[in-house]
């Protein structure tokens, strides 16, 4: 849901070669494959009783897999992952010299952005975890609630800012009618948003436009409803993001906030503490994270009235929202340094590609395993809804 990827060539030709459906295919069929052979292998007799345990493992092939890491490993093998990381690391050096963190988010998604999608989905922000419900059930359900928080209807007007490919946006306009408009700053956002829209057959109802939410293209009260989700965290300077989407808003209209927080109960003083909060950004190379607090006292500046503040993870039957790692596996795979070790082995005897397990620690167990460690902590928030209102 980056707002910061703007127009650039990839420096990772063996990535960017395949059309990004080409590339969904493959992993699809590779998924596919995996999980016929895991059934037959629960059919046999003494093995499948044991696999039948496991199967919570293996979700639907669009969905987050453990599996999607072995694909990983196969489809990025020709990847200069030294090249990358050493990218990364001048970019967040960058950041944090100039306080312009836009450079590096924009190297961190020309790998990551598809990566995260083969791993992840098409969800890249984090819901509860419903009891008794998949994850895509989950998110399905949160867009419902997005619907209810706003309390969208068929005559307003929505913007989302920070919209990616505008799936949340176009999930809003089936459910409450409204008309909703996606603001992104990518090109290819754009141009895949807009393809969405048509095949979705709501060309009348949403649309995208390209633009910066720190200054928008929008007149003054365009909007009887903003919101965003998972986006004001590649903001170096929140007060003037709320401060310009509070301009485009109507007089008596709601505006939505749905952020990855740090929370009150954050200790800067405490060195694990302050290891997760940092590893986050820094694995990342977004901007420090935002507090809950800092959230509040922006949109107080731009003259907001808060209406509610929930995290949806209290409400009953809900689920931590990092407990999507630990259900299918990935963070115990993560969390072990065996598996490290492995990594390094693999890559000293050229298995895999030079750099990789470099990439492996610093983009893959960080940031996932810090997730659900300041999650379980309760210093970090991924459900936290915040809406305020404009005076009339």
């Amino acid at each position: 849901q980056a707002d910061f990827c703007v127009r650039c060539v990839s420096p990772f030709p063996e990535v960017a070669s395949a059309s990004p459906p080409s590339r969904a295919r493959k992993r699809d069929d590779m998924l596919r494959i995996l999980q016929r052979a895991w059934a037959l292998a629960m059919s046999l007799p003494v093995i499948g009783p044991l696999l039948v345990k496991l199967r919570s493992f293996i979700p639907d092939h669009d969905d987050q897999n453990i599996l999607s890491l072995f694909y990983i490993l196969v489809h990025y093998r020709k990847v200069d992952f030294a090249a990358f990381m050493k990218s990364h690391r001048e970019a967040l050096k960058q950041g944090h010299e100039t306080g312009d963190y836009t450079p590096g988010v924009c190297n961190y998604y020309k790998l990551m952005a598809d990566l995260i999608t083969l791993a992840s989905g098409p969800f890249w922000h984090y819901v509860p975890m419903t009891v008794g419900r998949t994850r895509k059930q989950c998110h399905e359900q949160f867009h419902h609630t997005v619907a209810s928080f706003l309390d969208a209807q068929a005559e307003d007007r929505i913007l989302e800012f920070g919209c990616g490919y505008g799936e949340i946006g176009r999930q809003l306009a089936k459910i409450s009618g409204a008309s909703v408009t996606g603001l992104t700053m990518a090109d290819e956002e754009l141009q895949g948003g807009n393809e969405r829209i048509k095949k979705a057959g709501l060309e009348g109802q949403c649309n995208l436009v390209q633009g910066n939410y720190h200054k928008t293209p929008f007149d003054d009260a365009s909007f009887d409803k903003v919101f965003g989700v998972y986006t004001l965290k590649y903001s170096a300077d929140l007060d003037a993001a709320v401060a310009e989407l509070a301009r485009v808003l109507k007089p008596g209209g709601k505006f939505m906030s749905y952020e990855i927080l740090v929370t009150d109960k954050y200790d800067p003083a405490d060195k694990v503490q302050r290891y997760h909060v940092d590893n986050i950004s820094h694995s990342t190379c977004m901007p420090p994270l935002w507090t809950a607090q800092a959230m509040r006292e922006a949109a107080k500046k731009a003259g907001l009235v808060a209406k509610d503040e929930v995290d949806l993870c209290a409400e009953p039957g809900a689920g931590a929202w990092y407990s999507c790692f630990q259900r299918t596996g990935v963070y115990w795979v993560l969390k072990r340094r065996a598996v490290f070790r492995l990594m390094q082995i693999a890559e000293a005897l050229r298995i895999l590609p030079a750099g990789f397990s470099d990439f492996y620690e610093h983009c893959m167990v960080h940031p996932v395993t810090d997730f659900v460690d300041a999650g379980r902590a309760g210093i970090v928030s991924g459900t936290l809804m915040m809406v305020w209102e404009k005076p009339a």
